[in-house]
């Protein structure tokens, strides 16, 4: 009988099984049920390249003490395998672009937020100051003394980001 095998974080397999132990279900045939459950009425198609695998394979082969560094390394910069730091520790070195983590975007795209509200703070000011030009004195030193707190955070958020980045991959 055929067999369908997914690697999963710790975290996701304690989640499956409190799941499946709280609907008095096995963990297989809970996945059986699912499996049925979203492929019922689909007809399979002929599709493209199916038959083609999706990339070469690489092996390597390391010491156990160096697999269990790559592993723990890779654990440290939060990565979801050691397979796709090393994917990206290969890319990375060939193509000379940063590699980003799921958090380092997820860091990135905090960024922009906290920039775009510096932006519309920035906005506020200057519609103030076109506004009320005589009652200037409503901008005061604390205002931009935090706008500059918030963008200085901002740069040293991204500045550490891509110094990690470079720095893990040795650029």
């Amino acid at each position: 009988m055929p067999r369908i095998v997914k690697r999963v974080t710790p975290e996701l397999k304690e989640k499956w099984q409190t799941f499946c132990h709280e609907r008095g279900v096995s963990e297989s045939d809970m996945l059986g049920l699912l499996l049925e459950k979203v492929t019922a009425g689909i007809v399979p198609n002929e599709a493209k390249g199916l038959e083609e695998p999706r990339s070469d394979k690489v092996t390597i082969r390391l010491s156990p003490k160096d697999i269990h560094s790559m592993t723990e390394r890779a654990k440290a910069e939060g990565f979801p395998s050691r397979t796709t730091w090393l994917t990206n520790l290969v890319l990375a070195t060939l193509s000379k672009e940063p590699v980003l983590t799921d958090a380092e975007v997820n860091a990135l795209r905090g960024s922009n937020r906290e920039l775009a509200a510096i932006g519309r703070n920035l906005n506020q000011i200057a519609r103030a100051l076109n506004v009320e030009f005589r009652d200037s004195d409503k901008l005061n030193k604390e205002l931009i003394d935090r706008l500059l707190e918030q963008i200085d955070g901002h740069r040293d958020k991204v500045s550490n980001l891509i110094d990690r980045n470079m720095n893990r991959w040795g650029g």
